[in-house]
């Protein structure tokens, strides 16, 4: 396995005055690209550079293309992306470490970097010796590493093998005092490059602690990379997302994590979407009830056709289009229209489907996320046990999902829905997925205050020693 070789490294480079009043980016990247050439043999680098006519041997890669972006002090930013996409090369080449093809970047302060480098740390040296050629490194006296040590040493946590040489270590325990020296220095700008996910879920959450310390207490703006979104959600305000080199979009990051994932689950479970030439809902417009056929029960509900819904959602959901969500509404329990509960008022989610195709095996999910865009709950019908009946093209179905709120008070929520033709979790075609569908509030009860993400009746006892 590929040793994680960090390296902790501090720059300060100065930016132009601007106005009194007016904030200065501590991240400023204006048309940075950066391109590799690419030779199809190694002799070829060497007849390029003795050819007397400057033949060109190579062809050009460009890892990153026209990047322009700007980061305030203190934010918080996850950058994501698919393998390739240039997120180690961006971070570098802020951390200083690379130099851009072409473009300007300039960054305010000092940064500390934790990077995939392969170099920074001499694996034939003991970890005390590391700490100390690190902070030279950064520009830190022997007197100002030695006060720092016991704090680099209690939580990296490693105990005598820091004595030892890091060739020795796990990729964990290098991970672990990297990431110590690294946080050790109060930096103006931490990059953290996918180092985390060699660590264990113990020292992750430490880890976790001292960057929201880092952000709330010191102000220090954090750079995140990680393919594990929630973790990305649930530290950072704002991502960039990477894609082939160049910026696909940039926004809150609960809206940038979801076309991350919306490009990623339409790629892996999608088949190519179906091009329905006939709206099935034309074929149907003169029925007041769904058609049934098999088992399926005829409805009393009037099935809902959205056009406002369907308007509001196009850019947020995705799918082959073998059915067709026409309307995700909410409900209280008297089956009324609602975006407010309290607490542990029944919810009821109910979506309106048509089916553009027959469907073996139709399976109908919904995900609750809260105001930051992590995941609480969620359910699939096939989960659930409930299966449906064969369904054939023209079906609609009226589906109810119901639950209890015990979610935080004074907070928004938003319900996910999609519905799959699901074979097995290996085997499954998306129809129609819809990111955001619905979003309610959770009223706060004084009577029964839920302080944490969500209630649940926990049972207690307890006995006399």
């Amino acid at each position: 396995m590929k040793e994680l070789l960090s390296i902790a490294m501090e720059s300060e480079v100065q930016v132009s005055l601007v106005p009194a009043g007016q904030s200065v980016p501590v991240i400023r990247i204006v048309g940075v690209s950066k391109a590799y050439r690419l030779y199809d043999n190694p002799v070829d680098r060497l007849k390029e550079s003795l050819h007397p006519f400057r033949k060109k041997y190579h062809r050009e890669f460009f890892a990153l293309k026209d990047i322009s972006l700007e980061i305030q002090r203190g934010e918080t930013i996850g950058i994501i992306g698919r393998n390739g996409s240039g997120k180690s090369t961006l971070l570098k080449i802020i951390a200083g470490v690379l130099t851009p093809t072409n473009g300007i970047v300039s960054v305010g302060g000092k940064v500390s970097a934790l990077l995939e480098l392969g170099m920074g740390y001499n694996p034939e040296a003991s970890g005390i010796e590391n700490i100390y050629s690190a902070g030279t490194i950064m520009g830190y006296s022997g007197e100002e590493i030695k006060d720092r040590i016991d704090d680099i040493l209690s939580f990296a946590d490693i105990g005598d093998f820091v004595y030892q040489p890091m060739k020795s270590y796990s990729t964990g325990m290098f991970m672990r005092l990297a990431f110590s020296v690294a946080t050790s220095v109060k930096p103006e700008v931490l990059i953290v490059d996918e180092a985390l996910s060699v660590g264990d879920m113990f020292f992750q959450a430490k880890c976790m602690d001292r960057m929201r310390k880092m952000i709330e207490d010191h102000g220090t703006t954090l750079l995140f990379v990680s393919h594990a979104v929630d973790t990305l959600k649930n530290i950072c305000k704002k991502a960039v997302y990477l894609e082939h080199g160049q910026i696909r979009c940039v926004g809150n990051s609960e809206y940038v994590t979801d076309q991350y994932l919306k490009d990623l689950r339409s790629e892996m479970y999608t088949v190519e979407p179906v091009d329905y030439t006939v709206d099935i809902l034309q074929e149907h417009s003169n029925q007041a009830h769904p058609e049934t056929g098999g088992e399926l029960k005829e409805s009393e509900v009037i099935f809902k056709n959205d056009m406002e819904f369907q308007r509001r959602t196009e850019s947020s959901r995705y799918g082959s289009g073998g059915a067709r969500v026409r309307c995700v509404e909410l409900l209280n329990e008297c089956g009324e229209p609602s975006i407010s509960f309290g607490f542990y008022e029944k919810i009821i989610v109910r979506a309106h489907i048509e089916c553009r195709k027959d469907l073996d095996a139709l399976n109908c999910c919904v995900l609750v996320r809260n105001k930051d865009g992590i995941d609480l709950m969620h359910t699939t019908t096939r989960e659930a046990g409930h299966i449906f009946p064969k369904l054939n093209r023209g079906n609609r179905l009226i589906v109810d999902f119901s639950f209890n709120n015990i979610l935080k008070g004074n907070y928004l929520h938003s319900i996910h829905f999609s519905v799959n033709n699901t074979f097995s979790l290996e085997e499954q075609e998306i129809l129609d997925a819809i990111e955001s569908a619905c979003v309610f509030e959770s009223r706060f009860d004084p009577a029964h205050p839920v302080w944490h993400s969500i209630w649940y009746p926990f049972g207690f006892d307890y006995h006399l020693a």
